[in-house]
């Protein structure tokens, strides 16, 4: 971000005596409701919604943001311009905000279509530097559609300060916020049109510069008027509204609801403005309140059982326990003096939670010659997670007798059970590891919606399908993966976009998304493999997805406890016939091969901010960095990839110079239900369909590793094995 100085600075000009009277007459107006002695306050100011998805007063921005990982959804209008966005807040200094502008004055395309008004996705973000104190206000930079086509381009140094139930706010903006016309602002910048432009983003800092400001009063918890004297030159902007009859924007917020805003404004003197947003905490405990699990407790006939029974019945027993329990993939063996269990946690969001639980589970049963126990989390047929302990220091620990540290002084958590595995194998030499009820399958059926975004013939374009996945599991570490896609409602078949190649990646999917017949999207066959040295591999072959086929392998090593990772990707792959998916494609002969170097780092652990590399050759030939970078948070994870290759190799004008770049979030499943349940819903937002930087799917993939499953985490958030209790 560019430091702000100030040239062509006017605020005091003639021609701005009268808006600078008009701002100030309405602070006075204001002032004179506060009580005479003034007290700063001691609170934050709340961080409320502007016009569009940001936090602001109407058009200004100030230096408020939203609380770390709180959610805004945003709808806004004031014609012209119709907002359709949302915000995040993260870290408590840290606002990030993207929004789709819809312009009634302007249709998107000429002749007749399907589309509507024009429309432009944009984005923005604001970084706190500095947070407010009892004499000082907060001070923060920000910017908005400053990467991209610059249809709404602004940079701003802004500072927000409380005074009893008044949050003053005050500025300096550049580019709209500056009093720039747009034709002016893309006068000045370089590679107009294209959809990475950071020309005004890092352009000079010795550029127009205005002064902004308002105030938002707090008439009661529930209401907040809000003013500011605005600088831009609505004439001149994208649109073309009407000149503003007078800089000052004005109206109400007001909180019917905890989470709920309305907003009603009077805009530049001749526009009425509307508002509605939900701000929302993110937390796995979503829509529904979730249910309180019942403690376990065995009865005593299940203890008479356990205490008489022989090592190999005690397994079975155990097993047969925490599998009716609901988790998966269990096996048991017993010693004279310890247990050996290993299992899959399908149950809970949290290891450490479920570790709580088996723990409970497996102290209750077990008969008093047991003293040991070694509990191991398996994840794509191999243990994550290997934890050592006494029975009398876990019992202490579930209790609250003893702390983390104390606990983890005399028990072993551990990435790898190699160690783990000897110590108890080595003295029970003649006990062998007892799987409960072999599962061989499982089933999953998953809706889904396909959007399509800003084609010719309409802006949003949705396929909405039925995807019921069968797993087969026909022996150890191997998987069948059979799914299927019903289309329920298909608008895709409408879509005016073909290919951009004569062997295209990702270009020719209408090819495929345009049928509404059912069909075969997956049909792979996939094995893991344990490997020396605690290499994990995966090697898989058959239907990846609907438009590849062929073959795929990945090796992968984590190191810390899953803090850090290497490992090697490859496939080859064909396309399939679009017409008969069992078949491939009757002229696309192409071999699509890839190769990468993964790399994977968790870069602050105690925030979940985690980090990826691929380095390689991409399925269009190729070659480049792909950069990821991602926060987990509550079990949400929201992230952002942007892809650089060579692109020489392409044709297209639309492919020559394209970096892939895009934004996602994963939802926890648990939101929507009652109670605690794994799995994630995953909702990806990209840039414009284009051949470069395009991968192969697989069925799974060990890279990157999920935080949450690393033992890394177990060990910093170890005081949820006791949610259990």
């Amino acid at each position: 971000m560019s430091v702000f100085f100030c040239r062509n600075f006017s605020f005091f000009s003639p021609a701005n005596g009268l808006r600078v009277l008009y701002f100030l007459s309405i602070i006075f107006l204001f002032w004179t409701t506060l009580p005479s002695a003034l007290i700063f306050a001691k609170q934050s100011a709340t961080p409320l919604p502007s016009l569009q998805a940001a936090t602001g007063i109407w058009d200004m921005p100030t230096a408020r943001v939203l609380p770390d990982w709180h959610l805004r959804i945003k709808y806004g209008k004031a014609e012209p311009y119709r907002y359709y966005g949302v915000a995040l807040g993260l870290f408590d200094t840290l606002e990030i905000h993207g929004q789709f502008t819809e312009v009634s004055s302007l249709q998107g395309f000429s002749g007749p279509n399907n589309y509507g008004y024009y429309k432009d996705r944009s984005a923005g973000a604001r970084l706190v530097l500095l947070k407010e104190k009892e004499w000082f206000p907060q001070v923060a930079i920000g910017a908005y559609d400053a990467i991209g086509t610059l249809l709404f381009p602004t940079r701003y140094f802004v500072a927000s300060k409380k005074i009893n139930d008044v949050d003053f706010t005050v500025g300096l903006g550049q580019g709209l916020l500056g009093g720039q016309t747009l034709a002016s602002i893309l006068a000045k910048t370089k590679r107009q049109g294209e959809t990475f432009n950071t020309s005004f983003l890092f352009s000079s800092p010795f550029r127009q510069t205005r002064v902004f400001g308002g105030l938002e009063y707090s008439w009661s918890p529930k209401l907040t008027l809000s003013v500011e004297y605005s600088p831009i030159k609505y004439e001149g902007m994208f649109g073309g509204p009407e000149k503003a009859k007078i800089p000052v924007n004005l109206g109400i917020k007001y909180r019917p609801t905890k989470h709920i805003y309305l907003e009603a404004g009077y805009m530049r003197g001749n526009e009425l403005a509307l508002g509605l947003s939900a701000d929302l905490p993110l937390s796995p405990q979503g829509i529904l309140p979730w249910k309180k699990e019942k403690k376990y407790q065995a009865d005593e006939q299940k203890r008479w059982r356990a205490y008489s029974s022989s090592e190999d019945k005690l397994a079975k027993l155990i097993g047969t326990e925490l599998r009716d329990d609901g988790f998966a993939g269990v096996a048991v063996a017993s010693g004279k003096e310890s247990l050996w269990i290993e299992l899959t946690n399908n149950k809970y969001l949290s290891d450490p939670k479920a570790l709580g639980r088996i723990a409970t589970i497996i102290d209750s049963l077990s008969p008093p010659h047991i003293k040991t126990f070694y509990i191991n989390l398996l994840k794509q047929g191999q243990i994550r997670t290997s934890l050592q302990s006494s029975r009398k220091n876990l019992r202490a620990f579930m209790e609250s007798l003893t702390d983390k540290k104390a606990f983890l002084t005399f028990a072993d958590l551990n990435l790898y059970s190699a160690k783990h595995y000897k110590e108890f194998f080595n003295k029970n030499k003649k006990v062998s590891l007892i799987p409960s009820k072999y599962n061989w399958y499982s089933f999953e059926l998953n809706p889904r919606i396909k959007t399509f975004l800003n084609n010719k013939n309409g802006f949003f374009k949705h396929k909405v399908i039925l995807q019921p996945r069968l797993k087969l599991y026909p022996w150890h570490n191997g998987t069948l993966h059979n799914e299927l896609e019903f289309p329920l409602y298909n608008e895709w078949d409408t879509l005016n976009f073909g290919p951009l190649e004569k062997e295209p990646t990702v270009t020719d999917l209408n090819e495929y998304e345009k049928h509404s017949s059912p069909r075969v999207s997956m049909l792979a066959l996939e094995q893991y493999i344990e490997l020396p040295y605690n290499i994990m591999g995966r090697a898989a072959a058959g239907y990846f997805e609907t438009s590849y086929a062929g073959v795929g392998g990945e090796l992968f090593r984590y190191f810390k406890n899953g803090r850090f990772g290497i490992g090697l990707e490859s496939e080859l792959a064909r396309k399939r016939d679009p017409e008969d998916l069992f078949r491939l494609h009757p002229t696309n002969k192409h071999n699509y091969l890839t190769g990468f170097v993964n790399l994977y780092g968790l870069l602050w652990p105690q925030k979940g901010l985690e980090a990826g590399l691929k380095i390689g050759q991409f399925a269009g030939g190729d070659f480049g960095v792909r950069t990821e970078l991602r926060r987990s948070w509550k079990y949400f994870t929201i992230g952002a990839w942007y892809t650089h290759t060579n692109t020489n190799n392409f044709t297209n004008p639309k492919n020559i110079g394209n970096q892939e770049k895009g934004v996602y979030i994963r939802v926890p499943l648990s939101i929507f239900a009652n109670h605690d349940i794994r799995g994630h819903l995953l909702y990806v937002f990209s840039s414009f369909t284009r051949d470069p930087g395009q991968m192969i799917n697989q069925p799974t993939s060990l890279y990157p590793l999920d935080m949450y499953d690393s033992v890394d985490y177990s060990k910093r958030h170890l005081e949820e094995m006791r949610k259990e209790r």
